[in-house]
C-alpha cells in the first residue's frame, strides 16, 4: 500500500510540473480520502494546496479534508479564502465542521459562520457550545427523528420525502411532542413491520443513550459494549440533541490512546501526530519535565546508597545485585500499572473497586515475589557461597515485588480519585518510586541481617 501511494505521489508531482490538470483530477477522484491523506505525506505543502485549488467540487474537497490533520486543514482553508471555506464547511458533516471551527480562532470561526446559510450556521453554533471532550462535542445533529403517531408506512414515506442527508440512516429515533427521546427502531425492523402499525407499537422503548455532558471515553465504552453503530445524545430533560456514530468513536479512542501513550513516556504536552513531526527542541521540551522526576529519584537513590556505603564496603557482593532488585521491581510495577490504567480506561474497573484491584495485585506480587525470591536466593548462594546473602536477596526481591505490584495498582487509582490522569503515573513516576523503595528495602534488610547475624 505504501509503495502504491508513493508511486502515485511521484506521478502527481510530475503531472503538476507538466500542468496536466485533467489527469490529476482523474487520479484524485479514484482515491479514497484516507489514501489521499497518506498521499499528502509525500507532497510539499504548496503541492497539496495546489491540488485543492484544482478541485471545483466543494463536496469532494470536504470529503478529502475530513481525513487531514487539523493543521493542514487550517492552512488549506486559509489559502482557499473565506468564501470558498464557508462553502466547503456547508458540505462537511456537522461534527467535522465543528471540529475544524474549534481549532481556529473565535474571530475566524465567526467570520466563516457569518458567510454560511443562517440555519446551518445555527446548527453548528449549537454544537460549538458543548465542552471539549464531551459527548456533545463529538455528536452530529444530522439524524432522523420522527413523531410517535406515524404508522410504519407513513414513516417510510416520510423518510423518502425528507431525502435525508443524515450521517446514520440505519436508526430512526422516535420523539414525543416535547422532542424527548422515547424510542428507536432500526430500518430493518421498520421495513418488515406491518405497514399499518404505529411505530410506537414496534419501536424499542428501552433506548440506551448518553447525556451531552458525558465524557467521550464513556461514550466509546458504551458503543463498544453494546456494538452500536450510533448512539443518541440527550440533555437532562431527555430531549434528543444528536447522535454519535461509530467512526467518531474510533477517532476518539485513537486520540485517547495516543494522548495516554505520550503521557506515559513523559511527553504530555504534545498530542496526536505532532510529536513525531516536531523539531528536536519541541521533542526535548515535551520530555524534559518528566525526566526531571527520574533525575530526582536517581539523586535520592544515590543518597541511599551513599548512606549505606559502609555495609557495601564490608559486603561488596551486595552491589552485584542492586541492578537486579531495581529492574525486577520496576518491571513488575510497570506491568501492574499498565493493567490498571487500561482497566480504568476501558471501564473494566471503577474507582469504587479500588481495594479489590489492589488486593488482587498484592496476591500477584506475592506469587511472583515468592518464585523469583526463591530462585535468586539459590543463585546468590551458589554464586557467592554466602547463605545470609542468599537469604537477603530472596527476601528483598520478594518484598520489593510485592511493594511494586501494590504501588503499580494503587497510584493510578489514587490519581484518578484526585482528578489527575492516571496515565501520567505509568511511566517515570512509578519507576522512580519503586527504585527508591527497592533500595530502602534492600539496604534496610541487609543492614539488619548482617549486623545481627553476619558481621
Amino acid at each position: 500500500m505504501e509503495d502504491k501511494i508513493k508511486e502515485i505521489s511521484e506521478k502527481i508531482i510530475k503531472l503538476l510540473e507538466e500542468k496536466k490538470i485533467q489527469e490529476i483530477k482523474e487520479i484524485i477522484d479514484d482515491l479514497h480520502p484516507t489514501e489521499f491523506a497518506e498521499l499528502t505525506d509525500y507532497l510539499l505543502l504548496e503541492q497539496t494546496i495546489g491540488l485543492f485549488k484544482l478541485l471545483k467540487d466543494d463536496e469532494k474537497i470536504a470529503e478529502l479534508l475530513s481525513e487531514l490533520s487539523s493543521e493542514l486543514q487550517t492552512k488549506i482553508m486559509e489559502t482557499l479564502g473565506k468564501e470558498k471555506a464557508s462553502d466547503i464547511l456547508e458540505e462537511m458533516d456537522t461534527d467535522e465542521a465543528v471540529d475544524f471551527l474549534g481549532k481556529i480562532t473565535p474571530q475566524e470561526s465567526r467570520e466563516l459562520l457569518d458567510l454560511m446559510p443562517k440555519e446551518e450556521a445555527e446548527g453548528i453554533e449549537e454544537l460549538l457550545k458543548h465542552k471539549e471532550n464531551t459527548a456533545g462535542s463529538i455528536m452530529t445533529n444530522e439524524f432522523i427523528a420522527l413523531p410517535e403517531d406515524l404508522t410504519a408506512e407513513e414513516t417510510i414515506n416520510k423518510i423518502r420525502e425528507l431525502n435525508p442527508e443524515a450521517e446514520m440512516v440505519y436508526y430512526i429515533y422516535i420523539i414525543d411532542k416535547k422532542e424527548r427521546l422515547i424510542g428507536v427502531i432500526s430500518l430493518r425492523d421498520l421495513i418488515i413491520a406491518n405497514p399499518k402499525a404505529k411505530i410506537s407499537e414496534v419501536m424499542e422503548e428501552d433506548v440506551i443513550s448518553v447525556l451531552d455532558t458525558e465524557d467521550q471515553e464513556t461514550v466509546a465504552r458504551v458503543i463498544s459494549d453494546y456494538d452500536f453503530s450510533a448512539l443518541p445524545v440527550i440533555d437532562k430533560r431527555g430531549v434528543l440533541l444528536g447522535i454519535i456514530t461509530v467512526d467518531d468513536v474510533i477517532d476518539v479512542m485513537q486520540e485517547e490512546v495516543t494522548e495516554d501513550i505520550h503521557k506515559m513516556v513523559g511527553s504530555s504536552e504534545v498530542y496526536e501526530d505532532k510529536l513525531i513531526k516536531a523539531n528536536s527542541l519541541t521533542r526535548a521540551k515535551a520530555r524534559i519535565p518528566w525526566l526531571f522526576i527520574c533525575l530526582a529519584g536517581d539523586i535520592i537513590s544515590g543518597l541511599i546508597i551513599k548512606y549505606h556505603s559502609g555495609i557495601l564496603q564490608t559486603i561488596i557482593a551486595m552491589a552485584f545485585f542492586i541492578p537486579m532488585i531495581l529492574d525486577m521491581g520496576g518491571n513488575v510495577g510497570s506491568q501492574s500499572s499498565t493493567i490498571t490504567v487500561r482497566a480504568l480506561a476501558t471501564g473494566q474497573i471503577e474507582i469504587d473497586e479500588l481495594w479489590k484491584n489492589i488486593w488482587a495485585e498484592v496476591k500477584v506480587g506475592c506469587i511472583i515475589g515468592l518464585v523469583a525470591g526463591v530462585v535468586m536466593s539459590f543463585i546468590a548462594l551458589l554464586w557467592q557461597n554466602n547463605y545470609l546473602l542468599g537469604l537477603l536477596i530472596g527476601i528483598s526481591l520478594g518484598v520489593t515485588m510485592i511493594t511494586a505490584t501494590t504501588m503499580g495498582a494503587l497510584l493510578p487509582l489514587i490519581f484518578t480519585k484526585i482528578k489527575i490522569d492516571p496515565a501520567i503515573s505509568a511511566g517515570p513516576f512509578i519507576t522512580t518510586a519503586i527504585d527508591v523503595s527497592g533500595l530502602l528495602i534492600y539496604f534496610g534488610l541487609g543492614s539488619f541481617l548482617f549486623k545481627h547475624f553476619g558481621i
